[in-house]
């Protein structure tokens, strides 16, 4: 087992994917998986040049919990962190690494975030206004739907809520390509939840596969063209197996 999983930590290595810290058999398995999946889906051959050649360092939080932060080239997951959270994690880093064009990209595809400077600026006051009402023994939250992030044209991955913002809709669109059938079924959940929206967020009612919508289908189009000058190749000349260098 542990010649095992010295051969994981060096396949990531290869990659360019250090884990940082002790890391189960398991958990390598896990994020090979996700990788594995990412190749497949996007027919992407060199994850070193998906993230545009640069390393990307796992590390765990130390927290428990599900979730998980991306700061730069470093993931960071909690204790229990699932398949989703990494892979949406995954689509931070990617939208890191190519300072933050792929989430600009899906914004004027879709025509994400109209007036969006403008609901920075009263979220902010919201918040503000929330602390304020805090000494006066208000205990409620204020959450103004008329301000969250205005998801465009297009059906949003996985529903929306006060913290979404073009980032986020950027890392949850990436996490749907890798698990459709996952956000089809999170998307559903959120319609159930904002009847109001139901219509334009389920968009397993129009579309039978994430790669379908047109979310998805300019996050695939961005994965497969945006990658470094010496890593781009001509699709009818790729070979598969995993014996081929960077092949994930």
């Amino acid at each position: 087992m542990q010649q095992q999983k010295n051969d994981l930590i060096q396949k990531l290595k290869h990659w360019n994917v250090q884990c940082e810290g002790d890391w189960t058999y398991a958990e390598l398995e896990r994020i090979s998986k996700v990788f594995h999946i990412l190749s497949e889906q996007a027919d992407v051959e060199f994850t070193q040049g998906l993230f545009k050649n640069q390393p990307t360092t796992l590390i765990h939080s130390g927290l428990p919990g599900k979730a998980g932060r991306t700061q730069g080239g470093k993931i960071y997951l909690d204790d229990d962190w699932t398949n989703w959270t990494f892979a949406h994690e995954l689509g931070h880093r990617w939208n890191n690494a190519w300072d933050r064009l792929p989430e600009n990209i899906l914004r004027l595809t879709t025509n994400a975030g109209r007036w969006e400077w403008l609901k920075r600026a009263l979220r902010r006051f919201e918040k503000w206004l929330e602390r304020m009402l805090k000494h006066f023994k208000f205990q409620g939250r204020l959450d103004w739907q008329s301000l969250w992030y205005a998801p465009g044209d297009a059906p949003p991955p996985c529903g929306i809520d006060r913290n979404f913002n073009a980032s986020e809709d950027l890392a949850e669109s990436f996490a749907s390509i890798i698990y459709p059938s996952e956000a089809k079924a999170r998307a559903n959940a959120a319609a159930a939840r904002m009847l109001k929206f139901s219509g334009k967020w389920d968009w397993g009612n129009n579309f039978d596969h994430f790669l379908e919508t047109p979310r998805g289908k300019t996050t695939l189009q961005t994965i497969r063209t945006l990658l470094p000058d010496d890593k781009r190749l001509d699709n009818s000349n790729h070979t598969t197996g995993e014996d081929q260098p960077g092949r994930v």
